[in-house]
């Protein structure tokens, strides 16, 4: 990847800057901590603020080429591409997504910057929390090796994962087809279209979390966050067959869907359509045991869509939108898997 002071890269939750030398307490309290240090292979253990600092002073650390993890509440990991890719966060935020989260934007930076043909990636057995940010981030097992861990002063048996430019443009395209619809990622061009159609008043308050209206700058964060990365949490266009946008479906990282659809075209058939065919695909491509979906009470239209798609009711509860709704009461839905029902 080309290096250069300033590259900086931004994702929902994080800031992925330049490290610099104020950063040298933060990385030796965080490799410090040997539940992190014992599944890296290149830093010493104890490791103090002077490691830090040599680290810091290396080419390893060079701006474009490693990057330092910040969260609302500042430093938490490093994440590099330098041989491979490699990354550490600190205790305190494990399980969050962190690692996934960063993963993705230094992977996408890495294929746009460079012409390599694919990116390795190593763990150590055991280390089953990175296995599984690998695999999400689409690397696959190629070979088990021995390698030498520093802290542990012995050979430890490491997976190495391989990810190709193939598999990573191929884990940035989402495409279903239906007989008079094409479902595909959103994109930043789309912006535009989907705050007319979420932003309408009879769409908004159905919502939630968008605003009547809506602004394109507010429709194009919410695009820029739901990109396809090949897993859970991302926002598929609705298109008709010449390309025009009507609306979108998203799927959260918990299974939860939403869909809305351009007022002019309700009443067609083509919300059903489209999120039967989106439910078909995310269940079998995740494989998910079920989704879930929720509906204000007042919305008729979206019920009869949720049931026609096979979605059945399994709760109530209350929520509010941010378009001007009071809190009102919510159906809450469920879609099993084994309850499919066939697409057109």
């Amino acid at each position: 990847m080309r290096r250069g002071a300033g590259h900086t890269l931004r994702t929902r939750r994080l800031t992925l800057r330049p490290v610099n030398a104020h950063d040298a307490d933060d990385i030796a309290a965080g490799v410090g901590n040997y539940d992190v240090a014992r599944w890296l292979s290149a830093v010493p253990y104890p490791y103090g603020v002077e490691d830090a600092h040599r680290f810091i002073a290396s080419s390893a650390a060079a701006p474009g080429g490693c990057w330092a993890i910040c969260d609302a509440g500042g430093f938490c990991g490093l994440i590099s591409t330098g041989e491979e890719l490699g990354y550490w966060l600190h205790r305190r935020v494990w399980g969050l997504g962190y690692g996934t989260e960063a993963g993705v934007a230094v992977i996408d930076a890495w294929f746009r910057g460079t012409r390599r043909r694919d990116l390795e990636a190593t763990y150590f057995e055991g280390n089953s929390r990175s296995a599984r940010v690998l695999g999400k981030l689409g690397f696959v097992p190629e070979a088990t090796q021995q390698r030498f861990a520093r802290p542990l002063q012995q050979d430890v048996p490491t997976v190495v994962m391989r990810l190709t430019r193939q598999r990573w443009r191929a884990m940035r395209r989402f495409r279903v087809a239906t007989p008079r619809l094409r479902l595909r990622e959103v994109r930043p061009g789309d912006a535009a279209a989907l705050a007319r159609i979420g932003g309408d008043p009879r769409v908004a308050p159905m919502l939630g979390a968008v605003t009547s209206p809506w602004p394109v700058h507010a429709a194009a964060a919410w695009i820029s966050e739901r990109r396809y990365h090949g897993q859970p949490g991302f926002a598929a266009a609705i298109c008709l067959r010449t390309g025009q946008v009507i609306g979108a479906v998203a799927l959260g990282r918990e299974g939860a869907v939403m869909i809305f659809v351009d007022p002019r075209y309700q009443g067609r058939g083509y919300g059903t359509e489209a999120l039967q065919a989106f439910a078909a695909d995310t269940l079998s491509r995740f494989d998910l045991g079920h989704l879930t979906a929720d509906q204000f009470t007042c919305g008729a239209a979206s019920d009869r869509l949720l049931a026609a798609a096979g979605f059945r009711p399994e709760g109530d509860g209350t929520s509010r939108s941010d378009a001007p709704l009071e809190p009102a009461p919510i159906v809450l839905y469920r879609l099993d898997a084994h309850q499919l029902r066939p697409t057109p």
